[in-house]
């Protein structure tokens, strides 16, 4: 048995963040990955940019999350914050996903955090609505970890739904995508084709954007529909959607697209990827012969696991909604703020989306990290209490940082105070600024790219 102030379950990186909140209130913390390598989507998957850590007036994004950018930026690992050459979100933040890796591990052996990589979830004891322990397994071994507050930063709500946590799934779970990395990509020849026609793409209100040495693009709209329309290609995505990475020349594809499958069943998600290895062979070939710019193009590394957008998320104290996204919600209970568009992928190849409105960033209260359920449970990342629709907004990986420094930070003082973590908000959200988190509109920075 090993014995803990938090346990923490998911090394991506709203647990990462956790665990910086959590051992920075001063507790002794165990984090488990059933993985053997720390960061989530962002290293796994390759998901890449992240996406926002700005609104329109300032960087809404701080504590952790911003500081890991400052650490990878300082090794030549990110460019840092740039403005998003499509011009769907505010800022693109371009991270080298081995260097992250290693930054992760790192930092939380710096923090004194007990990290278990290859520890999956197997099993939790709760007595009268409290954890006592969770079970893990990994390498033919078993471990029980006691602990007073436990953080849920899993992405798929495991622990909070074996627990006996309300929890939901949409039916219309938003498609799942495997990243592939392509180089010798002939950057200038598309944005001189995208300068050209200009109809085929999403594309910033300030062209400039484009010639600033940073690639992003949503598009080729009649390129694709043509090939689908003469069965030259299957996929079903209305765009290519690619972003640069931080190595010249080379971008990321994001346009490969599995529906159908719930991804919290692992030989579905297994199915998946090998639908999706499919779809990369089909893109790669029809970017080769058919989009400016591909022509000597080559695919040089295909993710680990396929990026499962949406599975469980948690019904909570309280459920954040569009409404809330959109119009800007303001809560006294604010523990974090998002910016990031609603944008939902839609299974018939399309994509909806809403810009916020408003001061462009909206509160994420600290009700919606807690189930009213379990009494020493938080979540953190994308499964927080939110509808589906709110969720498009929500999921992404700064808001994701912010809500599990939030989560680290919210477990260990209630474990130290002995209180349920609505009562002593107010010292949490403190907390939270002494580390540099965002959490009143006070705290917003305007910083290089957003000044005013």
């Amino acid at each position: 048995m090993k014995d803990c102030d938090v346990f923490i379950l998911g090394g991506g990186l709203a647990g990462a963040a956790a665990a910086a909140g959590a051992a920075r209130c001063g507790a002794r913390v165990v984090l488990a990955e059933r993985g053997l390598i720390l960061g989530g989507t962002a290293t796994g998957a390759l998901v890449t940019p992240m996406q926002t850590f700005h609104s329109p007036v300032g960087r809404v994004i701080g504590g952790f999350a911003q500081e890991m950018i400052e650490a990878l930026k300082a090794t030549g690992a990110t460019p840092g914050h740039l403005y998003d050459p499509i011009g769907f979100s505010p800022s693109v933040t371009p991270a080298d996903p081995d260097a992250l890796a290693e930054f992760l591990s790192r930092f939380l052996k710096n923090e004194r955090v007990e990290v278990l990589t290859g520890a999956g979830f197997k099993d939790v004891d709760v007595k009268d609505g409290v954890i006592e322990s969770v079970t893990l397994e990994g390498g033919g071994v078993t471990l029980h970890v006691r602990a007073d507050f436990f953080v849920d930063a899993s992405g798929d709500a495991v622990l909070a739904h074996a627990a006996g946590a309300a929890v939901e799934i949409d039916a219309n779970c938003q498609p799942m995508t495997l990243i592939f990395i392509m180089d010798r990509v002939d950057g200038a020849e598309i944005v001189e084709y995208q300068k050209k026609h200009p109809e085929e793409f999403y594309m910033p209100e300030d062209v400039s954007v484009l010639d600033r040495g940073y690639i992003g693009v949503s598009g080729f709209f009649g390129h694709v529909r043509r090939a689908r329309e003469a069965g030259r290609l299957s996929v079903p995505r209305d765009r290519l959607l690619f972003f640069g990475t931080t190595r010249p020349g080379e971008v990321a594809v994001n346009t490969t697209r599995v529906s159908g499958f719930r991804g919290i069943i692992e030989e579905e998600v297994e199915e998946a990827k090998r639908i999706a290895l499919g779809q990369v062979k089909e893109l790669a070939r029809f970017v080769n012969e058919e989009i400016p710019g591909f022509a000597n193009a080559r695919v040089v590394r295909t993710a680990e696991r396929i990026g499962v957008r949406e599975t469980r998320r948690l019904i909570g104290r309280y459920v954040m909604n569009e409404k809330d996204v959109i119009e800007t919600a303001h809560f006294d209970d604010a523990i974090a703020k998002g910016a990031y568009p609603m944008d939902m992928h839609l299974p018939d190849s399309g994509l909806k989306s809403e810009h916020v409105g408003g001061k462009g960033f909206y509160d994420i209260p600290l009700r919606s990290l807690l189930s009213n359920e379990i009494a020493n449970l938080v979540l953190a990342g994308k499964h927080i209490s939110v509808t589906h629709e709110g969720f498009s907004s929500t999921r992404v990986m700064p808001t994701c940082m912010a809500t599990g420094q939030a989560a680290g930070a919210a477990a260990a003082l209630a474990a130290r105070a002995r209180k349920d973590p609505e009562e002593i908000y107010g010292e949490i959200q403190e907390a939270l600024r002494k580390q540099g988190a965002v959490v009143f509109d006070g705290d917003v920075v305007r910083d290089e790219l957003y000044p005013r």
